[in-house]
């Protein structure tokens, strides 16, 4: 009884399969899904049992072309991985043996997947034959038509291109004609800017001690100095001790500024390490 329920636990397994399609060289792709239990809970590294059907036409009722079983194994969320083209084909001689020999231009297709997940602990009696879960049916869309891209065919190509003018490059025109065309220039509206005055005004700072670890704010007299003003601080070195977080101009005539100390220690600025720049 108690082996029983254990089975029937494994059959209403919940898989929840988020498929990612992912183009890669023919004969192959690549897909990743993610297994939980009816809890919600990742299916952590449980070895999964695949088995993946290509059916031509119709999800339901259409013709079988490929078929093939993988045994993977989860991490520790639950994800596993898995390289449809890569399993172990069906025996049936009347299947593809490999999905490039699907002729993908004749669909549509659909494929389907079955899904058995062994126990966390090892049972003898547990047989991934009898545990598949059918998790669905979709179709295929862009990636394997990869494939069927690969065995186009490009006719009518002229291959036999005379070198052009200097300066000039290839362009094909809407009919498949090829010409050498010249670089056009880009139309630029410029707009000119006269009668601007700078003037930049320099003062010398004011002395700072910042705690450690902290900032701290001092008032330094300005006389030039608008509430509004542009404000520019320039050390006159790189100081590793301390910087400036900014510097504003609330009051006529006066300039705060802000200075951050990044040790343990007490930090000095000195006025002589830093000037006062006014933009005007």
């Amino acid at each position: 009884m108690k082996n029983t329920t254990i089975k029937l636990g494994l059959l209403l397994l919940l898989v929840f399969l988020t498929e990612s399609l992912v183009a890669q060289p023919p004969p192959f792709w690549f897909l990743q899904s993610v297994a939980k239990d009816n809890q919600g809970n990742p299916a952590r590294n449980r070895t999964i049992h695949l088995r993946i059907a290509i059916y031509q036409g119709r999800p339901v009722g259409g013709t079988l072309v490929y078929e093939e079983a993988q045994q993977v194994q989860s991490d520790n969320d639950g994800v596993f991985g898995y390289t449809m083209g890569k399993g172990v084909r069906s025996n049936n001689p009347a299947l593809k043996d490999s999905l490039n020999q699907i002729d993908w231009g004749n669909g549509p297709y659909f494929v389907n997947t079955k899904i058995a997940i062994a126990p966390s602990i090892p049972a003898p009696w547990w047989i991934a034959a009898n545990n598949f879960v059918d998790i669905g049916t979709s179709q295929i869309m862009s990636v394997p038509y990869a494939l069927y891209a690969g065995n186009a065919s490009v006719t009518n190509v002229n291959t036999s291109i005379n070198p052009g003018p200097p300066n000039t490059f290839l362009t094909t025109d809407s009919l498949g004609n090829v010409n050498w065309t010249a670089p056009q220039a880009a139309q630029v509206s410029v707009t000119q800017v006269t009668n601007i005055s700078t003037i930049l005004d320099q003062i010398a700072g004011a002395n700072a001690k910042i705690l450690p670890n902290t900032t701290t704010v001092i008032e330094v007299s300005v006389p030039n100095a608008k509430r509004g003003d542009p404000i520019l601080i320039t050390a006159l070195d790189d100081y590793i001790d301390w910087t400036v977080y900014g510097a504003w101009c609330k009051v006529d005539g006066k300039v705060n500024i802000r200075f951050g100390n990044f040790t343990a220690k007490e930090v000095t600025v000195l006025g002589s390490q830093y000037k006062i720049v006014l933009v005007k």
